[in-house]
C-alpha cells in the first residue's frame, strides 16, 4: 500500500509540475499560484498519510 501511495505522489507531482510550465508559459499568474498551493497541500497531506500509515503498521 506504501508503494501505490509513493506512486500516486509522484504521479500527481509530475502532472502538477506540467500544469505549472503550462500557466507560466501562457502568463496566467492565477493559475499557476493556485496550482502550486493545491499541490502543495496535496504534498503536505500525502506525506502524513504516509507517515501515519508507517507508523500503524
Amino acid at each position: 500500500m506504501n508503494g501505490l501511495l509513493i506512486a500516486m505522489l509522484v504521479l500527481v507531482n509530475l502532472g502538477g509540475f506540467a500544469s505549472l510550465l503550462f500557466s507560466i508559459r501562457q502568463g496566467q499568474l492565477g493559475a499557476f499560484f493556485s496550482t502550486l498551493l493545491l499541490m502543495g497541500l496535496l504534498d503536505v497531506f500525502g506525506f502524513w498519510l504516509l507517515r501515519r500509515m508507517r507508523e500503524d503498521g
